[in-house]
């Protein structure tokens, strides 16, 4: 599979305008569905800021090279292992599962947060480049720590996928599987470049939001409102 420059500005053409549809969908059904509805757009963002990096390896500002591949691992490293237990939890009505969701959170921020200051200040010696149409991000592990790859990925991965799964949305779990699948698939078939290939299959998979904001769109205005909970739909 080739990735490259038109292929993430294609992407974040399609999400974008998906993201802002969920986005306007739920803000009109339920408002506790917008953490949840953002995700494409979100991940739009995300391919759009990884298409100017190929832009850049290409030469196009190599200055810049530099600064794309932080704002892009920004959303690896910080944003997604936070706003995904926070986006579930918003959905949740257990109040040990909201709790843990929470804590998952905060963890997830000072682990990505002290690797991403790393990054910032240098430190982590940040590397990017070309391998097999794809594109590689390397740097030094957090702390100096030569953990195998695998080990960090499996903590990734749980972070990530576990509040989805562990949600009381049958579609939130569907999704959360998905994304679980994407992530096997990622390490397995393009592990020389598993971040870029992973968050690109992560993107595409998040246009699945728009269906279940929609369904639950429907479920409200039909007077069905999420498990347990009153509905918080916006008045006409």
């Amino acid at each position: 599979m080739c990735f490259s420059a038109p292929v993430s500005f294609a992407a974040a053409a399609l999400l974008v305008p998906i993201g802002l549809r969920s986005l306007h969908l739920a803000w009109h059904s339920d408002r506790r569905l917008l953490g949840l509805a953002a995700f494409p757009l979100v991940f739009g963002i995300q391919q759009f800021i990884e298409g100017l990096l190929w832009l850049n390896l290409g030469g196009f500002h190599a200055q810049y090279t530099q600064a794309a591949a932080l704002g892009f691992l920004f959303f690896v490293y910080v944003f997604w292992p936070i706003y995904v237990p926070l986006a579930a939890r918003a959905l949740e009505h257990r109040g040990t599962l909201r709790r843990i969701l929470l804590l998952i959170a905060a963890f997830a921020g000072i682990m990505g947060g002290l690797l991403y200051l790393g990054l910032l200040a240098g430190t982590s010696e940040l590397q990017v480049s070309v391998l097999q149409h794809s594109i590689l991000y390397q740097h030094r592990p957090l702390f100096d720590l030569q953990w195998n790859d695998w080990v960090v990925r499996t903590g990734y991965a749980l972070i990530v996928t576990l509040p989805l799964l562990a949600s009381s949305l049958t579609g939130l779990r569907i999704f959360g599987a998905l994304i679980a699948l994407s992530l096997v698939l990622s390490a397995l078939y393009f592990d020389h470049a598993f971040t870029s290939v992973w968050c690109f299959f992560a993107a595409i998979l998040s246009m699945f939001i728009l269906q279940l904001i929609q369904t639950h769109a429907g479920r409200v205005s039909g007077g069905l409102t999420l498990p347990n909970q009153p509905s918080q739909a916006s008045p006409p």
